[in-house]
């Protein structure tokens, strides 16, 4: 045993009407609560409108948006000088293609 101590004690429970007023007392508790929230809706209710609120973007998104745009433009801008490159040199070769014979095509067979 701890020095001071009253050793092992049984243990009380609480008799039918102190549990009854416990659970009570609980009950208004939770009850105002659940009235307070209540009465702060229907106040907003009858308040004035909220206002429609504009969806904010960050501003790490908003730059985020803005570099993905700016790939964007310069991928199609890449892909649109390599299609004038294609096409120059098809015509280039269209050209020539009738002095020079076609190269035989190679054919690869997997085992």
């Amino acid at each position: 045993m701890k020095a001071g101590g009253k050793g092992k004690q049984p243990k009380r429970f609480l008799d039918q009407s102190a549990a009854l007023g416990l659970a009570e007392s609980i009950a208004g508790i939770q009850e105002q609560k659940s009235q307070i929230k209540t009465e702060k809706h229907q106040v907003a209710q009858i308040g004035q409108p909220r206002p429609e609120r504009s969806p904010r973007i960050s501003e790490s998104k908003a730059k985020l948006k803005e570099t993905k745009a700016l790939l964007a433009a310069q991928r199609s801008e890449s892909k649109k000088a390599r299609n004038k490159r294609r096409k120059g040199l098809k015509l280039s070769s269209s050209t020539d293609a009738s002095s020079m014979p076609p190269a035989a095509k190679k054919s690869v067979s997997f085992a």
